[in-house]
């Protein structure tokens, strides 16, 4: 790679333990690398963390290079790959992919919380190249 690019792979969450799986994969120089970011879930807080319920990546660097943020490609519907979805999409906007059982457990989700945010989802069947 003549030109700097270089793929990087950033984990965010689900290395190591179980849940809040979130992972960036990047192409490109350091100065203009492209992201696509794989799952967006959360964590159940255990015991050792009283008052807490839920535990979501933190999405700090992303958010400032969010203009190179191409989608976010969900692998699954369980709570540890897309549980974080709704709380964390609006600071980021970018195209969500998914297949369209994931899809339809995602709407259904949010047809039960009044103030989820509506997300335009882009269902990706078998095949299919985004």
């Amino acid at each position: 790679m003549t030109d700097g690019s270089e793929f990087v792979f950033a984990p965010l969450g689900g290395l190591g333990e179980i849940g809040m799986n979130c992972a960036l994969y990047g192409y490109g120089p350091a100065n203009a690398r492209q992201w696509l970011m794989v799952d967006l879930g959360v964590a159940f807080a255990g015991e050792d963390l009283p008052g807490v319920d839920l535990i979501v990546p933190d999405l700090g660097f992303i958010e400032k290079a969010k203009k190179n943020l191409v989608g976010i490609v969900i692998t699954h519907a369980h709570e540890d790959h897309i549980g974080a979805l709704a709380e964390l999409w609006p600071d980021l906007g970018a195209p969500v992919y998914m297949t369209r059982f994931a899809a339809g457990l995602s709407e259904a989700r949010r047809l039960g919380e009044p103030d989820a945010p509506k997300i335009p989802l882009k269902v990706v069947e078998l095949g299919d190249r985004i």
